[in-house]
């Protein structure tokens, strides 16, 4: 018998300190490519959610398994979106601070990062696809007060 997996309230102030200070990450598939991620501890059954920075240089091409909304908080990137079942539907939009976007499951996206600055971003994926993301420093400071 399944059984329903209840997710617990979690908060989290954005704190750019956590960014400025997480390692430097290669996305899988493209080499010499970077970027850095801290999980927000709100790493729950029903969703996760990262805070991520994507920087200039290489484009980031990616499919997702899950539903993704994403809110822009630095930076700019063209985004070009691929839809399912077919990838015909397609599309580019420039997101900045204050944008905010939803990317379907089974879209296969491009990011193309346009500003010197990162492109800062609340990366919010629904279910919970347990990226293996490391915790951000203040949400560990928080833990063990």
């Amino acid at each position: 018998m399944d059984r329903i997996s209840w997710s617990k309230f979690a908060h989290y102030n954005c704190v750019d300190a956590d960014l400025d200070d997480a390692p430097d990450l290669e996305f899988p598939f493209h080499p010499g490519s970077k970027f850095r991620a801290v999980n927000t501890g709100i790493d729950e059954p029903a969703c996760q959610v990262n805070y991520e920075d994507f920087v200039r240089g290489s484009d980031i091409t990616w499919t997702l398994a899950h539903d993704e909304v994403q809110y822009v908080v630095s930076g700019t990137a063209e985004i070009e979106y691929h839809l399912p079942p077919l990838m015909i539907e397609t599309g580019k939009v420039v997101a900045g601070p204050g944008s905010v976007y939803l990317l379907p499951r089974g879209c296969r996206v491009v990011w193309r990062v346009l500003s010197d600055e990162p492109f800062r971003h609340l990366c919010i994926t629904y279910p919970n696809p347990s990226y293996p993301i490391p915790l951000a420093a203040s949400v560990e400071k928080l833990r063990k007060a």
